[in-house]
């Protein structure tokens, strides 16, 4: 199968169809992000150092989706409070396994007395996050923060954004830009979010995580429109583009601050528009939203067990692939066990 590239205007297809390959991206940026909190646990010193940004992905995946398959179903009359409690429903069973694990754990050491830890707990499972300046923002665990900013992204999008004006919204976007080159510059990198935010540091992460929904949803409304015009890569090479990037970035003569706003400015939003043009032929479609449901279970264990196995084994050698192999079985449990299936992504009809 060659690379072969072909220049054309994408129309929006005849009938509705699922794109299949944004499952795969997004399948491909939780196995990434495992492999740079590996990379930190163990101290690996690996390819994967800048795997941190594929957040960014996540959200601009988020914005598209949003925009091309429930937008038109927002501006018919879905109450917004409604539509986020929909949301909240669907991402709560991986905010329950991601604590729940990650509560395992905390007794398990004895990280606290237990009721300090029920009350952590109950704290993490209701999404109150911690106002504590220090530590993560979720008590127990850290990539929980994700899933509190994508709701608070969706609320905006159903009860503001869903009414701006597709050019007010690229407009929006380059604000957000701004905002986020002055943020990662006072930060030092686009690591905003994580942490555990204090009364007065709050903002940090709006402009990481506006910027990238915010043009993810313009972008979804471009292709919902009128389609997207490009060059067409083959599939695959569509989806390892974003993971080479990823790898080449530390090697570039880019600072961390020019080199992380090139890459979640400049570069993801052309990964996604490749990814949206390309056509996985239909055998492999089944496995790319597999792969993309198995990226949540994966995204949400992940991290607890790269720090338990360490914990429990050393940061030697061997320990690595048995602790990636860990967290790979203990996601297909819970992928088993939780239904994690999102509603179809589907190209406008």
């Amino acid at each position: 199968m060659g690379a072969t590239v072909t220049t054309q205007a994408t129309p929006a297809p005849a009938h509705p169809a699922r794109l299949s390959q944004l499952d795969g991206l997004r399948g491909l940026a939780a196995f990434v992000i495992m492999l740079y909190h590996l990379d930190i646990v163990y101290r690996i010193r690996g390819p994967f150092s800048r795997g941190y940004l594929f957040v960014d992905l996540f959200f601009l995946l988020s914005g598209f989706v949003l925009a091309v398959s429930t937008e038109k179903k927002l501006n018919a009359g879905i109450n917004p409070f409604a539509f986020v409690k929909s949301r909240f429903v669907r991402l709560w069973p991986l905010v329950a396994v991601g604590a729940g694990v990650a509560a395992a754990r905390a007794f398990a050491i004895q990280l606290a007395d237990p009721l300090t830890l029920l009350a952590w707990l109950a704290l993490d499972l209701a999404m109150i996050p911690s106002f504590a300046g220090a530590g993560p923002f979720y008590r127990f665990n850290g990539p929980q923060w994700t899933l509190f900013y994508e709701l608070a992204a969706n609320f905006f999008h159903a009860l503001v954004l869903r009414k701006v004006p597709t050019r007010w919204v690229l407009a929006l976007a380059a604000v957000l830009a701004g905002w986020l080159a002055y943020t990662v510059r006072l930060q030092g990198a686009d690591v905003m979010g994580v942490n555990a935010p204090t009364w007065s540091t709050w903002w940090w992460a709006l402009p990481r995580v506006g910027w990238s929904y915010v043009l993810g949803v313009g972008i979804g409304r471009i292709h919902r429109e009128r389609g997207l015009p490009g060059a067409t890569l083959t599939w695959w090479l569509a989806l390892a583009l974003p993971v080479a990037g990823i790898m080449a970035l530390p090697s570039l003569p880019l600072g961390r601050v020019a080199g992380d706003l090139a890459f979640v400015v400049l570069f993801l939003p052309v990964t996604l528009w490749a990814a949206v043009l390309c056509s996985p032929p239909q055998e492999i479609r089944p496995a790319l939203e597999w792969f993309g449901n198995y990226s949540l279970p994966l995204y949400c264990v992940h991290l607890t067990v790269l720090v338990w196995v360490s914990e429990l084994l050393g940061r030697a050698a061997w320990v690595w692939p048995l602790a990636v192999a860990t967290a790979l079985v203990l996601a297909w449990a819970f992928s088993r066990l939780v239904s994690f299936a999102a509603r179809p992504t589907r190209a406008p009809a």
